[in-house]
């Protein structure tokens, strides 16, 4: 493939639904068979942005298509034949193992399936916090949504 972004091959993905495998070291929010959601704009809970309510940009886990690795070190935790693949946007979804931040997960009620709720991950959350924090309608008021796919079903709820 030849293009400006030499970040490929990579594992591409962004929404899903998992069961915590192993966490790193120094990991004290999560524990293995946790049920999480992995988000692609996650929350160091340190940064300006994310001690404010008025904001989800993190400074340090954003969402950033052109980081195809980890942040504390700045390597893939994928590989064939030795040679690295990349990350997508922190949670590399398409795959039955990825390896996320833990800032970057959300986690969930075990009793929740899996795959019902894993549209919550982008789809629904992101149609439903752009109405809900972003433009904050008054009851009455008239809006448009444009395109009526998960997000902006969940934008018209």
């Amino acid at each position: 493939m030849e293009g400006q972004n030499p970040v490929f091959p990579r594992i591409l993905g962004h929404e899903a639904g998992g069961v915590v495998e192993s966490v790193g070291e120094g990991v004290t929010d999560l524990q293995p068979g946790d049920h999480v959601l992995p988000v692609f704009t996650g929350e160091c809970k340190e940064c300006a942005h994310c001690k404010s309510e008025e904001s989800n940009l993190c400074d340090l886990l954003r969402i950033n298509t052109d980081r195809g690795v980890m942040i504390n070190d700045e390597k893939s935790r994928f590989s064939i034949n030795g040679k690295p693949i990349f990350h997508f946007v922190g949670t590399s979804t398409f795959s039955e193992y990825t390896v996320v931040h833990v800032g970057c997960l959300a986690k969930i009620n075990p009793e929740a399936r899996l795959d019902k709720v894993c549209v919550l991950s982008c789809g629904i959350s992101t149609g439903l916090g752009a109405t809900l924090n972003v433009a904050k309608p008054k009851k009455g008021s008239s809006v448009a949504v444009f395109g009526l796919g998960a997000v902006g079903l969940a934008a018209a709820e």
